[in-house]
């Protein structure tokens, strides 16, 4: 009888551990530090702080949709992450518009 309850329960638990891989998220928030690898730290809107790397492949833009470059990231600057479905590296960073 137990291991009727305890199997669904393992599954339930192993599939949230890997319920974000092959997914696409989005954050959005503060950038608050600049690595020398090009990855930043950026403060999300609920308060946590996540790590974000970046690869060559990484797109950059502005809020109205123009090119922007990797040079433009700045502490204090808010953006919108998507992270690619590897669940690491950032695919798109949008900076948002300034305020005004």
């Amino acid at each position: 009888m137990h291991k009727f309850i305890v199997l669904p329960l393992l599954l339930l638990v192993a599939l949230n551990a890997f319920g974000h891989a092959g997914e696409v998220h989005k954050y959005m928030g503060t950038i608050t530090a600049l690595h020398d690898d090009g990855s930043f730290m950026l403060q999300k809107t609920d308060g946590k702080t996540i790590h974000v790397a970046v690869k060559k492949t990484t797109v950059y833009r502005h809020a109205d949709g123009r090119v922007a470059t990797r040079a433009e990231l700045a502490t204090g600057k808010r953006a919108v992450v998507t992270v690619s479905k590897d669940g690491k590296t950032a695919s798109e960073v949008k900076f948002a518009a300034a305020k005004k």
